[in-house]
């Protein structure tokens, strides 16, 4: 019996090696040190969920937006849930770090949803077009669950549509590798109204939780059980650190 050989000639292309396999990690700081120190830059391929009552939260996405141009010289789609996008506020940040407010703000998109169902469209239908488009690094959505708490939208509605929204933007995370944020500053939230925050937690890669009292503000990244301090000091007052005190 004559024994057959195959002829399929493997082509090089056909094969990666280790190396290429191994795709570079892309992370943007958020500008608070402790954040930063304690998560290491937000990263490409993961979603985070800034959570929380601390006024420190508002002012992360016009941060973000400004570190994302700086370090990586890249776009930001930045979709805002709860009319916190701020350009004047982004450009201050982009003049205090020394960077071309013009030249950030070129590289920054806002769309603005005031209804579930708009930022549903936007998710749904929109999002990925603008992505292929403009190739952006960073995604931000501002606020984000807030518009689920929505009393003229039925509670399982509200929660089908976050359900399905979180799995697109997964996907979308994913197949593009981008750095995605998620914020929220509504002390409702904190209390899982409609089951939203369980929800919010349960599809996200990390969560950093951030509480504020009179002195501090407590950092709490949820997934990995690590916590950090940010002081609440008065003008011209200096950390132990400013000073080269490790403690």
């Amino acid at each position: 019996m004559e024994t057959r050989l195959s002829t399929h000639v493997i082509e090089k292309s056909e094969f990666l090696t280790a190396k290429d396999m191994l795709k570079p990690t892309v992370a943007v700081l958020s500008g608070i040190r402790e954040l930063d120190n304690l998560l290491d830059g937000f990263k490409s391929g993961e979603i985070t969920f800034i959570d929380g009552d601390s006024n420190l939260i508002s002012n992360i996405p016009n941060q973000i937006c400004v570190n994302t141009y700086r370090m990586l010289h890249s776009n930001v789609v930045y979709i805002d849930g709860g009319i916190c996008a701020d350009p004047y506020k982004i450009s201050n940040y982009a003049r205090k770090m020394e960077v071309n407010q013009k030249e950030a703000l070129e590289h920054i998109l806002i769309s603005r949803a005031f209804t579930v169902y708009q930022l549903t469209t936007l998710i749904q239908d929109r999002l990925e077009a603008t992505i292929i488009r403009y190739k952006p690094l960073t995604l931000i959505i501002g606020r984000f669950p807030i518009l689920y708490l929505d009393s003229d939208v039925p509670t399982r509605e509200a929660q089908t549509l976050l359900r399905s929204n979180l799995h697109k933007i997964r996907e979308l995370t994913t197949k593009y590798g981008l750095i995605t944020i998620f914020t929220n500053l509504e002390k409702k939230m904190l209390s899982n109204l409609r089951n939203v925050r369980s929800i919010m937690y349960n599809n996200v890669d990390e969560t950093v939780l951030m509480k504020q009292t009179e002195l501090a503000t407590s950092i709490e990244l949820v997934n990995r059980c690590k916590s950090n301090m940010i002081l609440h000091l008065g003008n011209g007052q200096l950390r132990l650190e400013d000073f080269g005190v490790v403690i």
